[in-house]
């Protein structure tokens, strides 16, 4: 009931107009609610009630706020005068904007009581204890509560960054906001959704808490965009990073940087779309982003810049050769016309029917390569007709099936350019793919080169060539080939070293990836592999058995034995059988060519002579070109038909006997220029073209051995430039006989270069031989070859002064300025190969070299300092060996920088030239220790990379002591950074020197040194020196713990280096990792006797038994008091040599699904396929001994002797 104000009130005057509502709320505990109200006014009215716990005070402008009051309260409303307080009103205004008010209050009443009706009746209507707004809120607080509290517990606990300690106070306040309105919710909940005073309680209790409830979400939704913001530019930030970490240490090429630039403009579209997830926006972001990268961290590691070089040295086919092997022979009539020519009655082809047989067997040959490029399975019939060239008859051959195609030939046959061609042939590929149908194809290729660096001859380069392109065209099989690498952070552990083999032999063995792939794999040269040829094979054989519906292996070699017996069985195609046509082609349009060029022969006499030359050819493509040379250049001398015909009569048809027929032509007046022509490309262009120029000064430099010093810096001119090389392409053309062929370079240093190479591979071989080379030698016994290989380059290096010979290329595969790769400076890649040249093989170093770096140091202060950028320095690469993989040889490269002033100093530390720092060169070592320490560390950075290579060796020996004896110590420390310029690994002269010796000595050292330097102690030798000038004993050798193989009796002990307390260092973790080896070794029951720890004079006295007292007393004494000694003066004594401590049959090498093949355990890491025995201790052995006894015996015992402690780990 609504109680209206008096009259008697409302007439009072004296009181003015209302200004507005004053409100004034006031809370304190109470259990009562009571409602007072005492008059102020007929406009101005005092409440005060009691509800609950909450007291409050009103003063109302608006009399007609009271019934809403009252109702709120479950209270009426009632008035009572209080004369002591009351104004009068004065005129009848008020009572309007009473009235006013009243109809106001009525609206807000009926707002308000549909309020409450519309939440009581979704509360009834739903059974729920809430509404659904306030399900919603809670949903939203509940997110938000635990996205703060995983961004707290995500971010590290100290040395926060800005952005981090922004990131913390949003993510607290989001989490005390959320928790204040998850309680508030909490409190508006029904108690009992059944009961209706529950209900009502809850309907007006949400009315009153609402502006507080709106009031926290607006504030969480503040924080909460803010928060986004924050996030938004912290992924940025670190996305930023990542990036500039990738593109600063990886080589991305243009291709992969537009892929990237694609897929972030779509999801930018996308999210201009639908930006309300910045979330899912950002991980969609750093996906798009990161996959690519880590894929391409992998794919630069296996990748090596070099290993197409044989691929991209070889000629293209000639036009229409070699397309009938995937097109069919020609027309069967054609052919036979013209094959049916008679060269003036003296050479006449076979007869039709011979000719119809042959091109019957050729269509056949044809036939079945095809059908195993487009089958899995060769199905033909029982015999498949082949010609024998020898007895001019067709012979019949067994077809077989398999996923093997071999290409056999003679040398110079053009094994290597069908090769090419069917890799690169359009229709090939058309082929492959009605093999592969739905399934993605994958080509891949190799060629070995035995020319070339060890990666391209040997089974880890094939195999990490093929896996590379395999994982670049499937960049999805990344995963599964390296699961481990791809779960790590590789971006912080850049560069990635993976193991290749056991990443190539995971994906041929795992079912998923053939699931959506079929592969073929190219792998020509297997004659230039550089290992035992049936180990290729029978590792070949082992890759296509495998898979042999999803993988197809095409091979081509010699005809060796090895591979006619390995490969037996397989289809195979020997080339020179079917290359008559393809010859006769090659010559009638080179005879085209030259035609104009003659007034002595016409047309049919070239067409005559052409014949001959293909009957004589027998197949081999070296020959022809060989003998085309020799033809072209009687044409242009005006010889007559006869001349002509009487030169190729006169060519053996064998490829040796060839070879020493021109090798015998060359004129006596021009031997001994054609030999230095020869031998300048022998030592310096067999893996390497060499510039033409170059060739130019050969002469000038026999005249006068100083021409190349007294050559001024002036670059030659455009006509100087182009006469030189015409002199240079005849000098070779004329002297050398065709063993030198000039082709365009792929890499201009200057206008108009070109290349000089070998004409094929086999003229290295020619060469080699001992007859052939005591020719050579004797020619030139007043000739310093190796003078001759460096004045040339400095010749050419002042003649030319272009970016392309001093700068770093800008390419795809761009990565330090110096590499041993393509990629790297032309100019510092050639003096860093012919210093190695010079000092493999020139014997003795004279004087000559001084002069040679003494003019490279002219040479890079005015050529290649000003191409430098700002800061004015050079980043070299330097690879140093430790014991990480089975093969005892892997190294792992390193950068520093150096300033362009000590370039030479570097490289001639890094070959170890150990006269340029010795009392008669020209760099004082002493003078450099004491004025310049930033140079001396970076020389002692270049020792260790030669070290590695050679440390059994005498320069490595004079190279340390020249060190030692002028200032330096042998517990220097040495600093190198990773590739991506960040991390750094340090560690102490010595003590990589002494775990060099332990952990690296082994057969290979034999095989590198031949045995001789080897023989000689250079071990001890190295020890000694050391020793003698200050290294320490601070290091053992722990033997232990012990682990059983399982499911085989073998116990190996595991083993790893330390200092003096037995703990590992920096370099024992990072560089020479535990190993396991056999128990029965030598060295382990000598540590036995030493309770499993071996001092470094434990490990002196096993290893030198005869001269261990000599190295005690250098350790007893104080190095300064001792005399030094130069080695030649022991060099005949007899001297212990170093023993190979733990061989590699000897070592326990542990295959790991997923991990790559190892032979080393970290600190926590323990040999899988073994368990621990209980205790490291005599027993152990003992034990196991006892156990092969009763196995040999056949009793068995009641129980192990030695329990193991852990349970199989596999």
């Amino acid at each position: 009931m609504l109680h209206s104000v008096p009259r008697s009130c409302s007439e009072k005057p004296g009181l003015s107009s209302p200004r507005g509502v004053q409100s004034v709320i006031k809370r304190k505990e109470s259990h009562q609610c009571n409602l007072g109200v005492e008059y102020l006014s007929p406009i101005c009215l005092r409440y005060s009630w009691r509800h609950d716990s909450t007291e409050a005070e009103a003063d109302v402008s608006n009399p007609s706020a009271i019934p809403l009051i009252s109702i709120l309260c479950h209270k009426p409303t009632t008035l009572c005068s209080a004369p002591s307080k009351t104004t009068y009103l004065e005129d009848f205004d008020g009572m309007a904007v009473a009235v006013i008010g009243l109809a106001s209050n009525i609206l807000q009443l009926i707002e308000c009581g549909n309020k409450v009706i519309m939440i009581a009746k979704e509360l009834h209507g739903s059974g729920q204890d809430a509404t659904q707004a306030n399900e919603n809120a809670t949903f939203v607080a509940q997110e938000m509560r635990e996205l703060s509290l995983r961004i707290i517990n995500d971010l590290p606990k100290s040395n926060l960054t800005d952005d981090e300690e922004a990131m913390c106070r949003l993510a607290q306040q989001c989490s005390q906001l959320s928790n204040k309105l998850l309680v508030l919710l909490d409190s508006l909940k029904v108690g009992n959704p059944k009961r209706k005073r529950d209900m009502v309680t809850a309907v007006f209790r949400n009315m009153r808490k609402r502006s507080e409830r709106d009031q926290l979400q607006a504030d969480l939704d503040n924080h909460r965009k803010q928060l986004h913001v924050q996030i938004n530019a912290m992924s940025r930030s670190d996305l930023t990073r990542r990036l500039e970490h990738a593109l600063n240490t990886l080589s991305m090429s243009r291709q992969d940087i537009l892929y990237l630039r694609d897929h972030v403009q779509k999801l930018q579209q996308k999210s201009m779309i639908d930006s309300a997830n910045m979330m899912a926006f950002l991980r969609q972001l750093q996906e798009v982003v990161e996959v690519p990268l880590r894929q391409l961290v992998i794919l630069q590691s296996i990748r090596d810049p070099r290993m197409h070089d044989r691929f991209e040295n070889i000629d293209p086919a000639h036009r229409k050769t070699f397309e009938w092997l995937l097109h069919g022979p020609e027309n069967l009539q054609d052919d036979g016309d013209q094959e049916c020519t008679e060269d003036n009655g003296q050479n006449q082809t076979p007869d039709v029917g011979e000719e119809t047989t042959y091109i019957q067997a050729k269509r056949r040959q044809h036939k079945e390569f095809v059908a195993w490029l487009q089958a899995a399975n060769v199905s033909l019939p029982d015999e498949v007709p082949s010609l024998d060239t020898s007895s001019n008859e067709p012979r019949f051959v067994s077809s077989c099936r398999g996923s093997i195609f071999r290409i056999t030939g003679k040398p110079g046959a053009g094994k290597s350019t069908l090769m090419k061609f069917l890799c690169e042939s359009d229709t090939t590929l058309d082929y492959l793919k009605t093999w592969s149908g739905d399934k993605h194809l994958i080509c891949a290729k190799a060629f070995f080169w035995r020319l070339g660096i060890d990666e391209q001859k040997n089974l880890s380069g094939l195999i990490n060539c093929l896996l590379y392109q395999i994982l670049k065209a499937a960049p999805e099989l990344i995963p599964i080939a390296f699961p481990s690498a791809w779960r790590s952070d590789l971006m912080s552990h850049f560069p990635f070293e993976p193991n290749g083999t056991q990443a190539f032999d995971i994906l041929l063995r795992s079912g998923r990836v053939f699931e959506k792939h079929k592969a073929i794999f190219f792998i020509d040269g297997l004659d230039e592999f550089k290992g035992p040829p049936l180990d290729l094979v029978r590792k070949i054989i082992d890759w296509a058995t495998s898979n042999p519906t999803d993988l197809k292996i095409c091979v081509s070699s010699r005809q060796w034995n090895e591979f006619e017996v390995g490969f037996d069985g397989y289809p195979s195609l020997r080339i020179h059988e079917w290359t008559r046509d393809d010859i006769k082609i090659f010559v009638t349009d080179r005879f085209g060519e030259i035609c104009d060029l003659s007034t002595s022969v016409n047309k049919l006499d070239l067409n005559t002579l052409a014949d001959i030359v293909v009957d004589k050819a027998e197949g081999v493509f070296l020959w022809v070109r060989v003998v085309l040379a020799a033809i072209e250049q009687g044409v242009l001398n005006d010889d007559d038909f006869q001349d002509l015909r009487e030169k190729v009569t006169a060519f053996p048809s064998e490829l040796n006997d060839l070879y020493q027929y021109l090798f015998d032509s060359i004129q006596e007046r021009d031997r001994q220029r054609a030999f230095e022509i020869l031998m300048l490309t022998y030592y310096g262009g067999t893996s390497e073209p060499q510039a033409l120029l170059r060739y130019k000064f050969l002469s000038d430099i026999s005249k006068d051995p100083d021409f190349a010093t007294k050559l001024s810096m002036r670059p030659l001119q455009e006509e100087e430039l182009k006469r030189s090389l015409t002199i240079a392409g005849r000098q070779i053309n004329g002297k050398c006989k065709g063993f030198l062929e000039i082709s365009p370079t792929k890499r201009e240093y200057h206008r108009g270069d070109e290349d000089v190479k070998f004409m094929h591979s086999t003229v290295t071989e020619f060469l080699s031989r001992p007859n052939i080379r005591k020719v050579i030698d004797e020619r030139l016994i007043n000739i310093n070859i190796f003078d001759l290989i460096c004045q040339s380059f400095v010749a050419f290096a002042k003649s030319i002064d272009t970016d392309e010979f001093y700068s770093q290329p800008i390419h795809e595969n761009e990565r330090f300025p110096w590499d041993d790769g393509d990629e790297g400076c032309p100019f510092i890649v050639q003096l860093n190969n012919i210093i190695g040249t010079c000092i493999r093989g020139s014997g003795p170093i004279t004087c000559r070299i001084f002069t040679f770096l003494g003019q490279i140091e002219q040479i890079i202060g005015q050529r290649l300092q000003k191409r430098l950028d700002n800061s004015q320095r050079i980043t070299l690469e330097n690879d140093i060996m430790y014991r990480h993989r089975p093969d005892y040889c892997s190294s792992t490269p390193f950068i520093f920088w150096i300033l362009p002033t000590q370039l030479c100093k570097v490289l001639a530390a890094r070959h170890l030239l150990f006269e340029y720092f010795d009392n008669d060169g020209q760099c004082d070592i002493r003078t450099l220790y004491q004025d310049d320490p930033v140079s001396m560390k970076q020389i002692v950075n270049s020792v260790i990379s030669g070290l590695s290579e050679k440390v059994y060796s005498l320069r490595a020996f004079r190279m340390l002591e020249i060190l030692f004896r002028n200032g330096q110590s042998p517990t220097v420390q040495i600093e190198l950074y990773h590739l991506d310029g960040e991390t750094n690994s340090e560690w102490y002269l010595w003590d990589w020197i002494l775990r060099r010796l332990i952990f690296i000595g082994s057969p290979i050292e034999k095989l590198v040194y031949r045995g001789s330097d080897y023989e000689k102690g250079f071990g001890y030798r190295l020890i000694e020196l050391c020793l003698r000038y200050g290294a320490g004993e601070n290091f053992t050798l722990t033997f232990g713990p012990c682990y059983e193989v399982i499911g085989a009796d073998r116990l190996v002990v595991q083993v790893h280096g330390g200092d003096s307390n037995g703990r590992r260092t920096d370099i024992d973790v990072r560089q020479f990792r535990d190993i396991c080896v056999d128990y029965h070794l030598d060295i382990v029951r000598y540590a036995r006797k030493k309770d499993g720890v071996l001092t470094l004079r434990d490990l002196l006295a096993y290893c030198f038994p005869h001269d261990f007292h000599r190295l005690y007393e250098l350790l007893d004494k104080h190095p300064v008091s001792l005399t030094t000694e130069r080695a030649d003066e022991s060099l005949n004594s007899d001297l212990s040599v170093m023993p190979i401590l733990f061989p590699e049959e000897n070592r326990y090498f542990d295959e790991e699904p997923d991990e790559l093949k190892r032979g080393y355990y970290g600190d926590e890491k323990k040999p899988r396929h073994c368990r621990q025995c209980l205790v490291h201790s005599e027993k152990c052995f003992e034990d196991f001994e006892a156990r092969l006894r009763d196995k040999e015996s056949g009793s068995i015992p009641d129980k192990p002797r030695c329990e193991p402690t852990m349970n199989d780990t596999v």
